[in-house]
This record gives structure tokens, sequence and C-alpha cells, in this order.
């Protein structure tokens, strides 16, 4: 499943767009995160890897923004298992393993589109990079 950002402008969230594609293309489209209101607003929404490439273009055709959120890698030469990301992570996709270890569930993170532990680590372990080139454990020193 591919992650996609969809950002709506002030004109655009009156509009059906997202269920006009949705019925267009067949597409299922789960719903990660959704932040909207009557200014603009923003969709996570996780859609089948085949599909990503025709639902971002159809998005874009309609004058929608679109991004591809980066996920999170974590540098483990210099985390140290302080488990403030833990804490802060609004869906739980952090945590510590038997060995106090911290563990990142790439399934449930948000990424970029968040980015609330990136901000937060002290000793600036965790970055975001492009996917299919992260790294979903940290071990601790």
């Amino acid at each position: 499943m591919g992650r996609i950002l969809i950002r709506f402008n002030e004109q655009q969230v009156s509009e059906p767009i997202a269920s006009q594609i949705i019925i267009e293309y067949k597409v299922p489209m789960a719903i990660l995160s959704a932040h909207i209101n009557n200014k603009g607003g923003e969709i996570l929404v996780e859609v089948p890897d085949e599909m990503e490439k025709k639902v971002i273009q159809a998005f874009r055709q309609r004058g929608v923004t679109i991004t591809v959120p980066r996920l999170i890698d974590v540098n483990i030469d210099r985390c140290f298992s302080c488990g403030t990301c833990i804490a802060l992570c609004p869906v739980e996709a952090i945590n510590f393993d038997k060995e106090n270890t911290v563990q990142f569930n790439k399934e449930k993170c948000l990424g970029s589109s968040c980015s609330i532990c990136v901000d937060a680590c002290p000793a600036r372990a965790i970055k975001t990079v492009k996917p299919n080139g992260n790294n979903n454990q940290v071990k601790k020193s």
C-alpha cells in the first residue's frame, strides 16, 4: 500500500473530489488521518500500490496538491532509547521492546506528514527518508 498526502485548498473542500476519484477508479482508500475545515485541509490515505500513480494523477488533474510522505529512519548509533519519541507519537507507532529498545512500526507511522518524533529527538537520531530506504529498529547503545 502506498501513502499519499492530499491537500485541498479553500475552494476544493466543498467539492466531492475524493469520492469522485474513488468511484471513477474503483480504488479503495484507507484514511489514516484527516484535518479539514472550510479553509482547506489534508487527508493522508493508503491506496493499493498498483493504483498509486493513477490516483495521484487523477487528483493532480483536478488541481489538488499531492505529496508522497517520507518515511522515518533511525540512526542506531545516535539513539540512546530515551523514549521521548514514544511519549509524543500520536498513532503509537513507536514503543519499547522487551530489551528496552525503541521499535518503529512503519505500518502505523504517518511519516513526514507528522514528524513529531524527528523534531523531538534530543540525539537527532530520527530523520525522514524516501520510501524503501528505512530502518525499522533502533538498538540500545
